[in-house]
């Protein structure tokens, strides 16, 4: 298995970390639209920085959390899902992603943001440029916006 093969399954599984969040709506957001926009730029940052344990903390990780990808057929729990992104975080290199057309929906204490997830890194020698289709939901849980949700499906099929 290639040093690609290996890194952009797991990389996937960091979908909610972007260089840079571009939006349509960014100066009609609300209160909850703003601060689910700021925890999308700190686990950018995390990730970037790959500061894991910073990343973790914007996760519910627990019995509840799942998450869809591209590498996998099944679902994950928080286990698999947790150690796949640190592997992936861990080998990627120059990593830069952002996330285009994203759009951030409140229901009460739920926040769901979608958004094409672009994003470059290296691995070994060679450069890798993707995009995915991202959705994370968000509870807010004790006032801070946690992700208890991530799916991912690839836009290679996309014209």
């Amino acid at each position: 298995m290639t040093q690609v093969a290996k890194v952009l399954p797991a990389l996937l599984l960091c979908a909610g970390c972007a260089s840079s969040l571009s939006s349509k709506k960014a100066a009609g957001d609300s209160r909850q639209q703003a601060e689910i926009r700021g925890v999308l730029n700190q686990i950018m940052d995390a990730c970037e920085k790959k500061d894991l344990t910073r990343l973790d903390s914007y996760h519910l990780y627990g019995p509840k959390f799942t998450k869809f990808d591209t590498a996998s057929r099944g679902r994950l729990d928080a286990a698999a899902s947790r150690t796949a992104e640190h592997n992936g975080l861990t080998a990627a290199n120059d990593l830069h992603m952002q996330a285009d057309d994203l759009d951030i929906e409140i229901f009460g204490k739920t926040g769901i943001s979608t958004f094409i997830l672009s994003y470059t890194l290296k691995a070994g020698t060679e450069k890798v440029q993707k995009s995915a289709r991202a959705t994370l939901v968000f509870v807010n849980d004790h006032d801070s916006w946690k992700i208890v949700h991530e799916h991912l499906s690839s836009v290679k099929d996309l014209p």
